[in-house]
Parts: structure tokens; sequence; C-alpha cells
């Protein structure tokens, strides 16, 4: 606890000397308290026989979720067999990075895997800085009904599609789950998350997706205290996504860039410190997910789990179908 107090007290210093404006501090003061005073040393250590019992009732609670049917077991797994296999379901607390350069299809993998989420009866927030409202919602219909979005936008329907727009219509309030789309321009990632813990109190975010990082702006704080650094106010947005997602054991899945290096890079030598930033992106995340695409006309991506502390890692391929917006497994015939 006291090493909390004194981080605090450390923030405080740097923010004072960084000229920040009253009304922000005593906002962001305010929240630091409230977090601490919901803090119990007594909770902070767990003793020998103690850990034993915690243990057992972790197990038993497991194997109580295991009896469930599987809609009922409230986990993030992912849309597809090929990461299932390699990655545990995304668990409260846990940070999940995917990184990929430009045009990779980052974003159509976010959607599909917020959608598979929604479909499991969990309410998503997505959090997207560039794609306005009517584009994913585009996206969403061309995913979900085969029209292209070059048809939708033109708004001339045959009867087959207006068919295949009212069966969309009908089915996606069904599902058990949803999403809300934050459209969040110019935002800092500090209101993102605050925005997030809202929702959460509200019942409307069980998981957070951010769509993406390097597109967040800047606070004021931040720009008095890193006057410009890029990668130092990266680092400060990646450590704020951590901490909020440990803090509300909110499962959190984030999209990166590629740095310049690793933007020309074949998939065979490409890692994690390819990221913009790396360092701190790559130490706070619990999971490093890489993409590749030989050209942007490829069907065929290249998937690298990079970093994965709960699990295996490994390479496999798969299909993105660009018309669709849709993310697929690469089925391989038996011989």
């Amino acid at each position: 606890m006291l090493d909390a107090y004194a981080a605090l007290a450390n923030e405080i210093f740097s923010r004072v000397y960084s000229d920040t404006n009253q009304d922000e501090m005593h906002h962001w003061l305010s929240r630091q308290v409230a977090k601490l005073a919901t803090v119990k040393e007594d909770d902070a250590a767990l003793p020998w026989l103690d850990s034993i019992e915690a243990y057992q009732q972790i197990l038993d609670e497991r194997q109580r979720m295991a009896a469930l049917p599987e809609g009922e077991r409230r986990l993030f797994v992912w849309p597809w067999a090929t990461w299932n296999k390699i990655i545990d379901p995304l668990e409260p607390g846990l940070l999940a990075i995917l990184a990929a350069g430009d045009g990779m299809g980052k974003t159509i993998y976010a959607e599909n895997i917020a959608e598979h989420w929604a479909r499991q009866g969990h309410k998503v927030l997505f959090a997207h800085f560039e794609l306005n409202r009517v584009v994913m919602l585009d996206r969403r219909a061309a995913r979900h009904t085969g029209i292209q979005r070059r048809t939708l936008k033109g708004g001339v329907f045959n009867p087959d599609e207006m068919e295949q727009i009212a069966a969309m219509n009908n089915d996606l309030p069904e599902w058990a789950g949803g999403i809300t789309y934050l459209h969040c321009p110019g935002w800092s990632i500090e209101q993102v998350t605050n925005e997030a813990k809202r929702m959460q109190e509200d019942g409307l975010c069980d998981a957070l997706i951010i769509d993406y990082l390097e597109k967040a702006g800047w606070s004021g704080h931040q720009m008095k205290l890193y006057r410009g650094n890029t990668f130092q106010k990266e680092a400060s947005d990646v450590e704020t996504v951590k901490n909020f997602s440990e803090q509300t054991e909110i499962p959190t899945f984030m999209l990166a860039q590629m740095n310049k290096g690793g933007k020309t890079k074949d998939f065979e030598d490409l890692n994690r410190t390819d990221m913009r930033g790396a360092g701190e992106k790559s130490e706070k995340a619990n999971i490093v997910v890489l993409l590749h695409r030989e050209n942007a006309e490829s069907p065929l991506i290249n998937v690298r789990v990079d970093k994965n502390t709960l699990g295996a890692t490994g390479s496999f391929q798969q299909y993105l179908l660009g018309a669709r917006f849709r993310v697929a497994d690469v089925v391989k015939e038996e011989l």
C-alpha cells in the first residue's frame, strides 16, 4: 500500500512541475484518491496456508463453469480454431495486442473478434479513432448480408438484397450481447479508459477493443510532460491501458502499428520488436499477435503468436475476405 502512495506522490510531483492546470489536476487526483480508498492492505498479501484454500476455491469454480453449457461460460474465446488452438480465452485483466503494418487487415480482425464476443453474450466497447460510424456499420452489413459496400453506399437494392438486409436486422438483435461503437477521434487514451469505466458501471463494457493505439490524441499533461516525444507518450498510453485492464478486470484487445523496419520485413524475420515503440508495448502485453501479407492483393495472411505469457506461440495462415470484411481459417484437405 505504501508503494501505491509513493507512486502517487511521484506522479503528483511530475504533474505539478509540468504546469497541469488546476481543474485537470483536481479531476485526476480525485480519481486516484478514490482508487486508493478501495484498496485494502489485507488484500495484498496471500499467506501460504490461505493460498491452498484459495486455489481450491478457484478450481471448484472452474469445475462449476466447465459443467455449464458453452453459451453460459462467459469465456472470451476467439472466432477461429487456429487462434483457439494456441491462445486461451482472453482472461479478465489481460491485454492482447494485434500488430501489423498499414493495410494488413487489423481492423477487420478486431471487428470479427468483437462480433464473435457479442454473439457469445458479452457487451463489447469498440473504441475506434479513425473509421466513422457509417463506415463501421457498412462493413458490418457487408459481413452479414454479402452485399458489397459499394452497393450499400449506392442505396439502390434489388428484392434479394432487401431481403438480406431485413434478415440481418432481424438477426443482430437476437445476439446475447452487443457492441457499443465509441467514435473518439482526438481523444486521449485516458478519456477512452474513463469512458470504459463508466460504461462498465452501466453494464455495457465486459471487454474493450481499441482501434488503434497510435491514433490516440495527447492529453494535456502528456503534452507538458513529454513535450512532443511520441514514444514516451505511447509508452504512457500502454501503461494506462494495462492499469485500466488490471484494475477493472476488463480484458482488452488493442491494435498497434509496426515501425518502419517491420513494415518492410519478410514474415520469417518479423517479431514483436518490430512494433512501433516495441519495448513498452511488448512488456505490458500478455499476448502479441503479428499479421503479415505479401502484398495488398493477397488474400492469404500470415499470423504469428509471438508472445503468449499463458501458453504456446506459433504461426499459421488465414484468409482475408476483403469484400466481406471477414477473416477465415485456411481449411487444409486431408490426403
